[in-house]
């Protein structure tokens, strides 16, 4: 135990060390060392808890290893792609709903939280298939998976057994900033489509 006199003042970069290792000064200028946090014994498995109870610590422990297991350049995005309104555990907390929503799969490293979605239109023209450039945010490909919405019409069959088919775009190439995209088929009448670019954590 200690005793200050005066205004107790910490400096801001030691303050989470300081709550961590030794109370806050009481009313009487006391402060004592902070003994470290401890489970109860039913919390530990000893007894009164259930196995759902277990069940469900189980869950948030192996959420916790595959965070642990982040290396130090994808801990980098998370706090780069980090809101400018939160704080920086934003990602922490990102990454544990993720994870026990499950969807924190990818490579059993987290790689599964989604960073952002964006939507780009682009039209699929008239005759043979060609390529069509997508301009797009600045992505990193490896991280990132485009899912295509609207198609064209293939001209099927003559006359009376004519019956178009639905031709789909189909992604050529994704890019840090452009995606090439291309009918499957050639194309009857020009075609609206549109992408959504999904870039991972």
């Amino acid at each position: 135990m200690a005793r200050f006199e005066g205004t107790q003042s910490i400096p801001a970069e030691l303050l989470d060390l300081y709550r961590a290792t030794i109370t806050e000064g009481m009313p009487t200028g006391v402060v004592r060392k902070r003994f470290p946090y401890r489970l109860r014994l039913f919390q530990k498995g000893k007894y009164k808890i259930t196995p759902e109870q277990l069940k469900q610590r189980g869950r948030f422990e192996s959420i916790i290893d595959k965070f642990k297991s982040i290396s130090d350049e994808d801990r980098a995005r998370w706090y780069a792609a980090r809101p400018p309104w939160s704080s920086l555990l934003w990602y922490y907390n990102y990454f544990m709903l993720s994870g026990l929503m499950g969807n924190a799969v990818v490579g059993d490293k987290g790689g599964g939280v989604i960073k952002s979605i964006k939507h780009y239109t682009f039209t699929l023209p008239t005759g043979t298939p060609q390529n069509v450039t997508v301009n797009i945010d600045t992505i990193d490909p490896s991280k990132a998976i485009a899912f295509f919405y609207g198609a064209g019409i293939y001209p099927y069959g003559y006359g009376e057994a004519y019956a178009p088919l639905v031709n789909y775009p189909y992604l050529v190439s994704l890019g840090s900033s452009a995606l090439v995209a291309k009918a499957s088929l050639d194309n009857d009448i020009a075609a609206g489509c549109s992408v959504s670019i999904i870039e991972y954590i």
